[in-house]
């Protein structure tokens, strides 16, 4: 496996805790989600651009969610990313 997406796996995994449980600060755990994303995205030859659009754009809401405080937002980010991750694993496993 990719470092960039254990670190993505990982710090995903980390920011919902951080929403739900009040552990760990969510801005500093989305900026290693994000970082993580990026260089996966630069990494993996298995994606298509037309996939990795899409999950970009993703990121780029949750930015903006995380930026104003919108923890329900982000939540609701969350789930739609599981469902983004689940189509693509589906189809790249």
């Amino acid at each position: 496996m990719l470092e960039s997406k254990k670190k993505m796996a990982q710090s995903f995994s980390d920011l919902k805790v951080a929403l739900e449980k009040g552990k760990g600060d969510p801005k500093e755990i989305f900026s290693i989600f994000e970082q993580g994303c990026r260089e996966f995205t630069q990494e993996t030859k298995k994606l298509p651009p037309e996939r990795i659009k899409p999950f970009l754009d993703l990121v780029q809401r949750m930015r903006k969610e995380i930026e104003q405080g919108d923890r329900a937002g982000l939540l609701e980010r969350i789930e739609e990313m599981k469902r983004l991750k689940k189509i693509c694993h589906e189809a790249y496993k």
